[in-house]
């Protein structure tokens, strides 16, 4: 007796057909979706990246704000941290200057030993025990620098410090929607892109600094962070004595 093999009839094989592709259709959908996720938490993880290292880098210049301008900060001679025409301004001590010679009221043009490493632009503060005054730099020459103003009093060779000071501006590009850093007179560069909101608040009496930001991906999600520069307290602790 012979056995008969049967295979699929037409209307099977189309049921079939029709089943696999669904199946099919269903899993591109989950994989789109998947991949659409997965690009969302990428671009996520990608900003919040760039934004905490943003931070990381304006909390480390907050830090350094008044550092070794203590006793000139207590004799109100500069400000460690300060609002620049919508810039929040950071001040530091980069480094000593040697001078050959006391200084005179009236005086634009100082020796210095130390000219060829200021370059045009900078600010030196003039300091002593008393007081004293912050220039910018206008032009160096070897030995000499000439400052954009003449000299308010006169300054003894031995009790009278020059400092190089460094001055980080940060502010917001509101054109281009860009956070830029700019370190002395050197172009602004770009420190976090994509950026929506930027402010920050100086809260003089408890000596904080409140930063607050917000980017194009999602304004709805704030950045905030708040920073005690340690060297400006010290400042106030000698003001106070």
């Amino acid at each position: 007796m012979k056995t008969v093999q049967r295979g699929f009839s037409l209307l099977e094989g189309l049921i079939s057909l029709f089943l696999f592709l669904l199946i099919v259709l269903f899993s591109l959908d989950c994989f789109l979706c998947l991949r659409e996720h997965f690009a969302k938490l990428k671009e996520s993880e990608t900003s919040n990246t760039a934004v905490y290292a943003a931070l990381d880098r304006m909390r480390r210049d907050l830090f350094d704000a008044g550092l070794g301008l203590a006793e000139a900060m207590a004799l109100q001679v500069l400000e460690g941290i300060s609002d620049e025409h919508g810039a929040l301004v950071v001040l530091s001590k980069a480094e000593d200057l040697a001078f050959g010679e006391a200084l005179f009221s009236g005086q634009q043009r100082i020796l210095s030993v130390d000219a060829k490493k200021i370059k045009k632009g900078q600010l030196i503060g003039i300091l002593n025990p008393y007081g004293g005054e912050v220039h910018s730099v206008i032009s160096a020459d070897q030995n000499s620098i000439v400052i954009d103003s003449p000299l308010v009093s006169g300054y003894l060779l031995e009790n009278t410090s020059v400092v190089l000071l460094r001055k980080i501006s940060l502010f917001f590009d509101d054109a281009k929607g860009v956070i830029r850093r700019k370190v002395n007179a050197s172009p602004a560069q770009p420190l976090l892109e994509d950026v929506v909101s930027f402010e920050f608040e100086y809260i003089r009496d408890a000596n904080l600094v409140r930063l607050d930001l917000a980017l194009k991906v999602d304004e709805e999600k704030k950045y905030e962070t708040t920073v005690f520069p340690k060297n400006i307290a010290m400042a106030s602790i000698l003001r106070e004595k």
